[in-house]
Parts: C-alpha cells; structure tokens; sequence
C-alpha cells in the first residue's frame, strides 16, 4: 500500500477560519499567501572553499564560509525594506538545508554594495 502525505495546511486553515468567526468580518484572512511576484533570489552568494585562507581583496576581508551579498544600481537605494528582505533571504538560506544547522549561522555574512 503507498503511503499517502497528509496535507495538514487546509485543515488548521479551516481551523483557524472557525475558531476567529466572529471576528472574520473585521479580518482579511488569505491562505497560502506568496510572499512576492517573482522567486525569490539573491543577487550574489559567495562561497568560501578553503576557510583558512584570507580573501585579500577589501570586500572579502569579512567573508566567512557563506556570504550573501546585494547590490543596488546607482539609480537605486538602500532602505530598510531592502535590509529586512536580505536579511530574510540569509534566515531562508540558513534554514532551507536537510539537516538542523547544517549552514552555521555565524559561518554567513550579508554585505550590501551601493
């Protein structure tokens, strides 16, 4: 017999729909909501193959194994939206392994070029 995954998601929604129904009149509830309009991406993720050897260049002084790095055109800027994005893309980074920690969170930088 082949087992079958069971999807939780439409049941807690369902769940969560009962339970706030008074309320849903004052609320805006939207399930399996994207997060944006396209896949998210980074603009440059560098990897360090040999960590006790020092980058020598200015920019990769402070590079540790994993170093995500955004860039903003000369027409562009850096706001804090930008920080909070990039920053969300370092925890999905770390997060979106196999296994628990598998990226060390103090082995990853972000760098912002501007």
């Amino acid at each position: 017999m082949e087992k079958t995954k069971l999807q939780w998601h439409p049941g807690f929604c369902a769940a969560l729909r009962i339970t706030l129904g008074e309320d849903l009149d004052f609320l805006e509830n939207r399930e399996e909501h994207l997060l944006g309009k396209k896949p998210l991406q980074i603009d440059a993720l560098v990897l360090k193959k040999l960590q006790d050897r020092t980058v020598e260049k200015a920019i990769g002084k402070l590079f540790r194994r994993y170093n995500i790095i955004e860039y903003k055109s000369p027409e562009d800027y850096l706001s804090v939206n930008d920080f909070y994005k990039v920053y969300a893309y370092a925890c999905l980074y770390q997060s979106g392994t196999d296994r628990v920690k598998e990226i060390d969170p103090q082995e990853l930088t972000i760098t912002f070029i501007t």
